[in-house]
């Protein structure tokens, strides 16, 4: 993988240079004077302005000066962003648009970056890499990104690697590729955040060897996203709470095998392929699914997505640990599916309620009988595919378990269920 694959993104901004003076900015030249500056009139020119903006973010960021963008069209490109950099605009109203041939904001090297109110427009034109992010910043350390508009990238649109920090209530919508990446992230808190209508996904943390990634995803909106709402690739340790989705293509929330001791608790998913999926995989870390509402879920087709497990489920969950306190409501197949095949950790599912859904809970029968799978204390309604079944892959193996009984399983307790 060469440089380029793993410092995706780009972006662009423009403005006139600025010094901070008692808590506000305002335009003057960096000579490094406190004074006021004289009042001119903002010139417009036409055409490029990244000659212009680039050089206004160097003097500032050498000067550890905050740059004021006024409000406007700024038509730029491949605009670097060094240390110490620190943009502000006027939100909504300060417009950096991406004019072509490359990138549109960048960074590559520095330690602590500030970007506030800005506007990235990415006009619809090609980035120099495909898996590019309007906005593509790499290896910082102290990232405070707020009250971004970003739009119109045709790759991804916030492209993060090794970065730190925090992204927090910004807007982003119609990409081409996913709407927020992070690679090799270093607990980045992603929060407050609207992505909608991104062609290949919401939210994407992924690594490239397993490992922890201790990044926290809370309070997104997510609308209209094919490939996904959040998707963990090999990224452990991830809490993602408090988030909504609606109208995914695909699964609402995934970790892969890789993506160890995930806490998912607290979001809301409506309209989805699948609703939440943890796979599993080698990890003895335990996960958490806790608190969830998971409705409407889509035909019960196969999802390449999940390698192939079944659609039309509100929670699959192959790891251990606790799946607890959940909402699932009008999924076609199966409201809980517990394990695939011999894939399933020691798993408790209890104090759920399950509502117009196929079969209410299904549980592999495949697993080892030294895992330990209570199946106890849920709500199961209209559910006239039976409460609790046993299940091979995708296929059902037994009747109803709370009604025969799950003795012939000796790793599986299937007990106090209520049926209505």
């Amino acid at each position: 993988m060469n440089r380029r694959a793993f410092l995706f993104g780009t972006i662009t901004s423009l403005a006139m240079p600025a010094v901070a003076r008692s808590g506000t900015l305002g335009l003057a030249e960096l000579r490094g004077s406190l004074t006021a500056p004289e009042a001119r009139p903002i010139v417009r020119r036409t055409g490029d302005r990244s000659m212009e903006l680039q050089a206004a973010i160097n003097r500032a960021a050498r000067a550890g000066r905050p740059l004021y963008i006024p409000a406007g069209r700024y038509e730029v490109s491949n605009i670097h962003l060094p240390d110490r950099t620190r943009l502000v605009g006027v939100p909504g109203e300060t417009r950096l648009v991406y004019s072509g041939g490359g990138r549109l904001l960048y960074s590559e090297d520095a330690h602590t970056l500030s970007l506030d109110g800005l506007a990235l427009d990415g006009a619809n034109r090609t980035l120099s890499d495909e898996d590019d992010g309007l906005l593509s910043l790499a290896f910082v350390e102290d990232l405070d990104i707020s009250r971004l508009l970003v739009q119109g990238s045709v790759g991804h649109g916030i492209a993060l690697t090794r970065v730190g920090g925090s992204l927090r209530d910004c807007r982003v919508s119609g990409a081409g590729g996913v709407g927020i990446v992070s690679t090799e992230g270093r607990a980045l808190a992603i929060a407050g955040n609207a992505v909608s209508d991104c062609a290949r996904g919401g939210i994407h943390l992924r690594r490239w060897t397993a490992g922890d990634d201790g990044s926290t995803l809370r309070d997104n909106r997510i609308d209209r996203v094919g490939g996904g709402g959040i998707r963990l690739s090999s990224a452990g340790n991830v809490r993602i709470s408090d988030n909504d989705l609606r109208a995914i293509e695909g699964v609402g929330i995934v970790a892969d095998a890789g993506s160890v001791g995930a806490a998912v608790s607290g979001n809301t998913i409506d309209g989805a392929g699948l609703g939440i999926a943890l796979l599993g995989g080698n990890g003895d870390r335990l996960s958490l699914v806790e608190g969830n509402t998971v409705r409407n879920i889509a035909g019960d087709t196969a999802l390449t997505a999940v390698g192939g497990r079944s659609g039309g489920v509100g929670i699959h969950v192959e790891t251990p640990g606790s799946v607890t306190g959940n909402i699932v409501e009008a999924a076609p197949h199966l409201g809980l599916s517990l394990g695939w095949g011999a894939t399933l950790g020691s798993v408790v599912a209890s104090g759920n309620v399950v509502r117009r859904t196929g079969v209410g809970i299904g549980v592999s029968v495949l697993a080892p009988p030294e895992q330990a799978t209570i199946v106890t204390g849920n709500l199961l309604v209209e559910v006239p595919g039976g409460a609790v079944r046993g299940m091979r892959f995708a296929e059902f193996a037994t009747d109803d378990l709370t009604r025969i009984g799950a003795a012939a399983w000796p790793g599986l307790t299937v007990g106090e269920n209520r049926v209505a």
